[in-house]
């Protein structure tokens, strides 16, 4: 067989190789965030990029052959380096924000439904110390919230809670207490 080039192959990879390729190299990426440093992950992820890239097999057999992207990373870590993984951190606060902005609007949305079904009729109520209005009458129906700064304060307290957990801050001030040798 004639060698060709790694662009050669790439070339002729598909679409849906290509993304394969990508999401694996994605998922390796997230592991070695938390165990190696940028440069290092880096060079890693380019590296295994090149050779899947020149690599003439089917690419779910090179994939397979790789094995898990957790498992993959762990052989690339160091021992002991383990530090906050800020891209997860960054997602689950995300995921946190968007699930608190469709509970808290499928409250209000509840509390604007009961109120229409009685029209006209006006409600008060409190959700996580913000306070919460609905209105119905002939004019129109409606929903409000106030409370000063606690409707900035409550979902920045959740993006926090869930950024340092999905991060898993602690992380570092454990490798730091750990000898380095």
């Amino acid at each position: 067989m004639p060698n060709k080039s790694p662009v050669e192959y790439v070339a002729r990879r598909s679409v849906t190789d290509r993304l394969r390729i990508d999401t694996y190299l994605m998922r390796v990426d997230w592991h070695l965030e938390g165990v190696t440093r940028s440069a290092e992950r880096k060079a890693a992820i380019r590296s295994l990029r090149e050779e899947l890239a020149g690599d003439p097999r089917h690419i779910r057999t090179a994939l397979r052959d790789l094995g898990p992207p957790n498992a993959l990373a762990a052989r690339y870590a160091e021992e002991g380096q383990r530090s906050p993984t800020w891209s997860i951190g960054i997602i689950t606060a995300g995921v946190a924000l968007l699930v608190y902005w469709i509970v808290f609007l499928s409250y209000t949305g509840g509390m604007l439904a009961a109120v229409d079904s009685i029209a006209p009729g006006e409600a008060h109520s409190t959700f996580l110390f913000i306070d919460v209005m609905a209105f119905s009458n002939a004019e129109g129906i409606g929903i409000g919230w106030t409370s000063g700064w606690a409707w900035l304060v409550v979902p920045a307290v959740i993006v926090t809670i869930a950024l340092l957990l999905g991060a898993r801050s602690w992380r570092r001030a454990r490798s730091a207490s750990q000898p380095q040798y």
